[in-house]
């Protein structure tokens, strides 16, 4: 029977600069293989220090490595995948994730790859690992005799014939030092923003049964590790089916499952009653704490353009709501698309203002830069405006080198405001919340230096005066070093 690893390469910068759940992918497939009777092992070279060491112990006597890589994980995928054919020349070594599926060709002519996996790999990589013949299996790409071989994309699965998490093929020290528990109860979204991952590769909703979601959440009860600790249910969009909500809340209610938890919602949902005051007082009585918001923009045209079908309104309106029980309303939002405006922007900034304003139990996240993703409309403007994405694995490891995302605004050739799109998730991270808030940033850095730039940042605010911003390219260089 084949023995496989499954690897969370660490990221390109310090670790304690990113969120401390855990890969929700690799534990899904993980947990798919282990229910096909599978030995598989995970390292999450992201939390465990002695990654390297385990990866060498377990690749010995390894059949198959499956590595799952974001951009910023890419330069130590490499590594990690030379340490294993170092390792253990005839060990396979399958790439998946977001960097391998949206450049899938990059990354299967790299001698390190034997297989790249495209889109959701549960059933792909199964049966990879099965020792199926490659030439059948739908989702795969892959070399023979020096040619690349891609097969058909394969048809999205349905996450009810899925397995529940396996939360002991999770080492327990990491299970114990996780900050969220992390559930998925759906997969994809409806909605068809032209940013979005999902949108692009066109994956559907896909819900599990709430009577799974109860059962899941009754295990996440029984295990003495999770005593005190937050959930999140990382679906994209928790509140598609309405109905099916609200019967995962009411066998929370009925069930004595009572954790403090947080989701996304569409802030359009409560304007139009899907999530009306009634169900946002259950949602507090089960525990809900918090509830995120995909804001995107306060400029009606670019929301327009990004076919968020939503308004400044329906935003300002949602974060009332959610105040009014109780519940933090969390709103993430990004500029610099191709094409917009610094007036525009600054309508997202008055939007924010306007959120703050509200409270200071509102929280901000971003706005982060628009970053490009082959197959959307917004790349073909992208392209048009002159954008050329690395061609080689190693010209995209030299240019997310020391970048806390996936690529740097400088080498952008839409953005006109380079420096004002870089730096204004600082300045608002920093200078829009209270200082209080702001110190509390899991940014690390000596309390002193934290104080001044938060007070930099908080004047720029105050004067929306974003001209040369020194002190933020000090503060990246000492952040990501």
């Amino acid at each position: 029977m084949s023995k496989v690893l499954l690897i969370n390469p660490p990221f390109n910068i310090a670790k304690e600069n990113y969120d401390s759940s855990l890969s929700v992918g690799l534990l899904s497939i993980a947990s798919y293989l282990d229910s096909k009777g599978i030995d598989v092992k995970i390292v999450d070279g992201v939390r465990e220090a002695d990654y390297r060491e385990k990866i060498i112990k377990e690749a010995k006597n390894c059949s198959y490595a499956g590595i799952s890589l974001m951009t910023t994980q890419l330069s130590e995928a490499l590594k990690i995948s030379q340490l294993i054919k170092t390792t253990n020349k005839n060990c396979q070594i399958v790439w998946g994730g977001p960097h391998p599926t949206f450049f899938m060709e990059q990354c299967a002519l790299s001698p390190l790859v034997d297989v790249v996996c495209v889109g959701e790999g549960e059933e792909s990589f199964y049966e990879v690992v099965s020792g199926q013949e490659l030439s059948q299996i739908r989702g795969i790409l892959f070399r023979k005799e020096d040619k690349l071989r891609g097969n058909p994309n394969r048809p999205l699965h349905n996450p009810a014939q899925m397995p529940l998490f396996n939360w002991d093929l999770i080492d327990n020290q990491v299970l114990k030092e996780l900050s969220f528990i992390p559930s998925l109860t759906s997969r994809g979204c409806p909605h068809i923003c032209t940013f979005c991952i999902n949108a692009i590769l066109k994956l559907s909703w896909r819900p599990r049964t709430a009577e799974q979601v109860i059962e899941d959440l009754k295990i996440i009860k029984s295990k003495e590790y999770f005593k005190d600790k937050k959930l999140r249910f990382w679906d994209e969009n928790f509140f598609v089916n309405i109905e099916r909500a609200k019967k995962i809340i009411n066998g929370m209610l009925e069930n004595n499952l009572i954790f403090p938890w947080e989701t996304t919602v569409r802030a359009n949902y409560l304007k139009e009653g899907m999530v009306d005051d009634e169900f946002l007082e259950k949602l507090k009585q089960s525990g809900c704490y918090l509830l995120a918001f995909g804001a995107e923009s306060g400029c009606p045209r670019i929301l327009k353009k990004i076919k968020k079908n939503i308004n400044p309104e329906d935003i300002i309106n949602s974060a009332k709501m959610c105040l009014k029980h109780g519940i933090i309303p969390q709103y993430s939002f990004m500029i610099g698309l191709p094409g917009e405006e610094k007036h525009e922007m600054m309508e997202t900034l008055k939007v924010i203002d306007q959120l703050l304003k509200l409270s200071d139990k509102v929280e901000i996240l971003g706005p982060q830069a628009f970053r490009p993703y082959p197959g959307s409309e917004l790349y073909d403007e992208c392209v048009a405006a002159g954008w050329r994405a690395p061609q080689t694995l190693d010209e995209w490891v030299h240019l997310v080198e020391n970048e806390l995302n996936y690529l740097t605004v400088q080498n952008f050739p839409w953005v006109k405001e380079k420096d004002f799109v870089e730096s204004m998730e600082a300045y608002v991270r920093f200078g829009a919340h209270t200082v209080k808030n702001a110190m509390a940033s899991s940014i690390k850095a000596p309390k002193l230096l934290k104080l001044g730039f938060v007070l930099l940042c908080k004047l720029r605010w105050k004067l929306k005066f974003f001209y040369f911003p020194i002190e933020f390219k000090i503060a990246k260089k000492f952040v990501t070093k």
